[in-house]
């Protein structure tokens, strides 16, 4: 589809005169059909913005490559999630999700799909750890447990799994003091952990830790929401931004243009961790 600004070039017209006109233009992104299912799906769950005050929630099914559900909200939520795995747990059976971990999205998926496996995706807990973590930690132990979540993303059987999950129990036996230790202000008598950063990738990981290696076993299941981030996301986010300043409306027709679209479509995208 063509930006408003090569439409414009090729007219000899501003951009501005083909904003205005398509403002007032109203169109109907035409339903693509599903391709064949897997009798059990494998659903990749990620949300994301397409205006300041707009999310696509997206349910993507992994198996046959394609989106499988969305609706669109004003924040990506507890209820926004429950609302579209109700209508899927309708119609499908899931045999795993794979997600980034939102509060809101885990509950959701622990009341819609108890018994459904849920792997965490690595790619998400590697770049928030990264980013508390920095470049060069000024610590020792903040330069070990880096080297670990680097490690992460090369985990490939059970065995490399239960070594991954035995030296972060370590490093966190061995640091569990470091870790408690606390700074004060004598001004105010305020208190605060020193080390937050790694307190915070600490939590991240114990919290994950339990759904993080599901795909070691399974081969069906990614361990990343890249298919959604870099395969549905990044071009979709393109796509709106050659488009910049068209109504809601007519947005979100153009995101159905685009989620069809894919639907006949099968793309590839780098797996991550």
């Amino acid at each position: 589809m063509n930006s408003k600004s090569h439409i414009a070039k090729e007219f000899g017209v501003h951009r501005n005169t083909i904003s205005n006109r398509l403002g007032n233009v109203s169109f109907m992104a035409k339903p693509a059909p599903l391709k064949k299912l897997p009798n059990e799906l494998v659903l990749v769950l990620d949300g994301t913005g397409i205006s300041p005050d707009e999310m696509l929630i997206l349910s993507y099914e992994y198996l046959s490559d394609q989106p499988l559900a969305w609706l669109f909200d004003t924040h990506e939520t507890f209820n926004s999630w429950f609302t579209l795995l109700k209508e899927i747990k309708k119609r499908y059976s899931v045999h795993a999700i794979v997600s980034d971990g939102q509060k809101g999205l885990i509950k959701a998926i622990k009341l819609s799909f108890p018994n459904a496996i849920h792997q965490r995706c690595l790619a998400h807990i590697i770049r928030l750890s990264f980013a508390l973590l920095t470049r060069n930690p000024k610590t020792e132990a903040g330069v070990e447990l880096r080297l670990m979540i680097r490690m992460l993303g090369k985990v490939r059987n059970d065995f490399e799994a239960k070594v991954w999950k035995d030296g972060f129990e370590n490093w966190n036996k061995q640091y569990e003091q470091f870790l408690k230790e606390k700074s004060f202000n004598p001004e105010n008598g305020r208190k605060w952990y020193t080390h937050k950063k790694l307190r915070a990738v600490r939590s991240l990981v114990k919290n994950a830790i339990g759904d993080m290696f599901w795909y070691v076993n399974d081969s069906k299941i990614p361990n990343t929401t890249n298919v959604v981030e870099g395969g549905i996301n990044s071009p979709l986010a393109e796509l709106l931004h050659r488009h910049r300043g068209i109504g809601k409306q007519l947005k979100e027709q153009l995101v159905l243009y685009y989620l069809y679209a894919r639907r006949k479509t099968k793309k590839t995208t780098r797996s991550c961790a």
